[in-house]
């Protein structure tokens, strides 16, 4: 048997937009004795299922929880956010309503996310975004790096790209995101070095060495824009990894207004993500708002 767990996600995302969210994010939720037992196997088997898609043994897994645990806002909040995922506007509703009764301030970060998703997933990217000086930071996502503490192509091309904006807009700062070091160097430090010998002013350079991961990137960028008075961002990476990253900063408190790419006369054609598509971008949204991966 499920002994009872009560979880709660306190300080629940910001519900407005732009970068003086960044200062909003959740706490990580406390989690009493009761469910430090293997009796919590059944929300780690489900989160276990979920992040890999495997809806039906993760929706049972909940279920299953949810019944021995009515008090649980976090099962509740998966619930919601995997029945977006897998475009059930039935469940998703129903879900959404009991989250609400145990924790309306998570059941508005909930809300907030998943439309949050939904757009990014949708949306006509801007490619050309109209910036505003030193209040728009342009955003490199970091990629990971050879073992000898070289560039991959991609990064290369991320960096080009984000060079093509600076040289458009010169007040704007540059933050440079990514940690996972080889051979001594993080990605955040090598770019820096890639931009300088580029041309690219070294006072213009904002690092952030310590991101391990796109919802980290996300996350820990947006702190520092804020810190620094940036207002919106341009984000620059990989085209297919796009929809995903801005759907990660808006959730972490960002305003993401467009993209950078090196190419203007031939721009990437980004297709919209269905529903069913968003796994991933459903996958970190949890992450922001401080779901716990286990019990």
């Amino acid at each position: 048997m499920i002994r009872v767990a009560v979880v709660t996600c306190a300080a629940a995302l910001a519900l407005g937009t732009g970068m003086g969210a960044a200062t909003a994010q959740p706490a990580p939720a406390t989690v009493t004795e009761a469910v430090r037992s293997a009796d919590a196997q059944q929300y780690d088997d489900a989160q276990n299922a979920l992040v890999k898609g495997r809806y039906d043994a993760g929706f049972a897994a909940l279920d299953a929880v949810a019944a021995a645990a009515p008090d649980d806002a976090n099962v509740a909040a998966l619930q919601t956010f995997y029945a977006n995922a897998t475009d059930d506007a039935a469940a998703r509703t129903q879900h959404s309503a009991r989250l609400r009764t145990l924790s309306p301030s998570l059941a508005d970060a909930v809300e907030r996310a998943i439309a949050v998703i939904d757009d990014a997933a949708t949306r006509t990217i801007d490619f050309a975004p109209v910036t505003d000086g030193p209040r728009t930071a342009i955003v490199v996502l970091g990629l990971g790096l050879n073992g000898d503490g070289s560039m991959a192509p991609e990064l290369v091309e991320r960096l080009n790209s984000a060079v093509s904006v600076a040289e458009r807009s010169p007040e704007s700062p540059i933050i440079v995101t990514g940690g996972n070091p080889q051979s001594g160097i993080t990605e955040a430090d090598v770019m820096k070095k890639w931009l300088i010998d580029n041309k690219v002013v070294g006072d213009r350079i904002h690092t952030e060495p310590t991101a391990n991961s796109t919802v980290q990137n996300a996350q820990r960028a947006t702190s520092l824009a804020a810190e620094i008075g940036v207002e919106n961002l341009v984000l620059s990476t990989t085209p297919s990894h796009l929809r995903r990253a801005i759907s990660d900063f808006e959730i972490a408190g960002s305003d993401v207004i467009g993209a950078a790419t090196s190419t203007p006369d031939d721009l990437p054609v980004l297709p919209a993500l269905a529903p069913t598509a968003r796994l991933g971008m459903t996958v970190d949204a949890t992450k922001i708002l401080g779901i716990p991966r286990t019990y």
